[in-house]
């Protein structure tokens, strides 16, 4: 990664786990003190991830947490004397704390100006951007990312597909359409990096970089790895494998991912988007033995009692060697508003992993389907502090091996986004890992 800057840092803030859908052999912090920073700072390590899962929270909690990694930040780098770059990865489809992170970490870092850098183009999971309009493939079609289900997010809702107008959209106007400048398929192919690299350098508050596949992308970074401007990158997962210089690595097979001390396996679904649904009713048409977390017992007061009946049943089944599949309930509790919402989504992420801490059997395997849902396991349920990703058991699809602080040293923990492959590939994962 990145040999002719080896002076250089790329600091990825994740604002869940998939994030690390398109890199390997790559650490990730799931705490940011000074010191925790320090020590990765001077390990020199070319590029990290800091996972917030911001997206869980709610907005003015987003800022003061992006505010507060980056005073921390600009205390280690001042401290160690090592250059930084920023990368606030969010989702793909649009759906995150956007401009509200951008802005609370340039002010942390003490930037009174900034670029922000606008790329959530995701080929590993077939979404690009073209002539400004952000595009996602379903069923062989591309649809502009504003009419599909993600557009309706009750919590990151939008209408725009132009990038441009999604901008002004979701800064209320205060950053207009035209004042967003954009850079072309056609002018990122055909010239050279240094026009490419002045016209970063021109660019005003916003730029939009248009991206169809890997070599229009990595045309874009090399030009921008040296441009000297204070720039905060927000983007889907593939600019972290072209910024970071990070080649496409073979997917890992099922047996680096199983571990022989563990039982049975272990699957929590935890996403309700659409597409986790209907991989959800493929994997349900299997040998793995379906527990059903029922959303309203989790919401209930007597949510303690009915948490310690499901860690009992899942440990019952682990140890006598089967796959375990944990579910909830797909009957959406949706709040009055967009906090509401978040709030109680939260919730039961939380009863979720205080499921997953309950348990005294180790898994063969362990994955998480969907964002908030596998970062809450990560963090809460099996105390991670610091990760690796190994690689990618499916594109898109990332495997971390848990440091030895967590409840299971050394465990593979498959991080499965909850938009990501196609309505079999749950089923396919499982019947391989079994």
């Amino acid at each position: 990664m990145t040999p002719n800057l080896p002076n250089r840092t790329i600091v990825v803030l994740d604002d869940d786990p998939t994030g690390t859908q398109t890199v390997h052999d790559v650490p990730v912090l799931t705490v940011w003190s000074e010191s925790i920073l320090q020590d990765e700072f001077n390990r020199a390590t070319p590029l990290f991830f800091i996972l917030t899962n911001s997206r869980s929270l709610q907005p003015q909690q987003a800022r003061e947490l992006a505010k507060s990694i980056g005073r921390n930040i600009r205390t280690v780098t001042a401290q160690t004397g090592r250059d930084v770059q920023l990368i606030s990865r969010s989702d793909s489809t649009l759906r995150g704390h956007y401009p509200i992170e951008t802005d609370a970490l340039a002010e942390g870092m003490g930037w009174s100006d900034h670029l922000t850098v606008l790329i959530p183009a995701f080929f590993e999971g077939h979404r690009l951007t073209r002539d400004d309009i952000h595009y996602l493939c379903e069923n062989d079609t591309w649809v502009p990312i504003g009419e599909t289900p993600y557009a309706l997010d009750r919590t990151f809702g939008y209408k725009a597909s132009n990038l441009k107008e999604w901008v002004a959209e979701k800064t209320g106007g205060v950053i207009p359409a035209h004042s967003v400048d954009s850079l072309s398929i056609d002018f990122l192919q055909e010239r050279p990096l240094t026009d490419i690299r002045e016209a970063i350098e021109r660019a005003g508050r916003v730029l939009i970089v248009n991206a169809t596949d890997y070599n229009t992308l990595n045309r874009f970074s090399r030009a921008a790895e040296t441009v000297n401007q204070r720039i905060i990158y927000r983007t889907g997962a593939s600019f972290v494998a072209s910024f970071g210089r990070i080649n496409t690595g073979p997917l890992l097979t099922a047996g680096a991912v199983a571990d022989p001390l563990g039982r049975g396996g272990l699957i929590v679904v935890g996403s309700h988007v659409p597409k986790t649904s209907a991989q959800l009713a493929e994997l349900l048409k299997t040998s793995a033995r379906p527990i059903e977390a029922d959303v309203a017992q989790l919401l209930a007061p007597t949510a303690e009692t009915y948490v310690e009946e499901l860690v009992g049943q899942i440990n019952n089944q682990l140890a006598s060697g089967e796959t375990v599949l944990l579910y909830t309930s797909r009957r959406l509790q949706a709040g009055r508003d967009e906090a509401e919402s978040l709030r109680l989504s939260t919730r039961i992420s939380s009863r979720i992993t205080e499921i997953i801490s309950g348990l005294s059997v180790r898994p063969r395997f362990l994955i998480a389907k969907g964002g908030i849902t596998s970062s809450d396991v990560a963090t809460k349920g099996l105390g991670v502090k610091r990760a690796v990703v190994i690689g990618q058991l499916l594109p898109g699809v990332p495997v971390w091996q848990l440091g030895h602080e967590s409840k299971y040293p050394g465990l593979s923990y498959v991080v499965f986004p909850g938009n990501v492959g196609a309505d079999n590939a749950l089923r396919v994962l499982y019947e391989q890992l079994r």
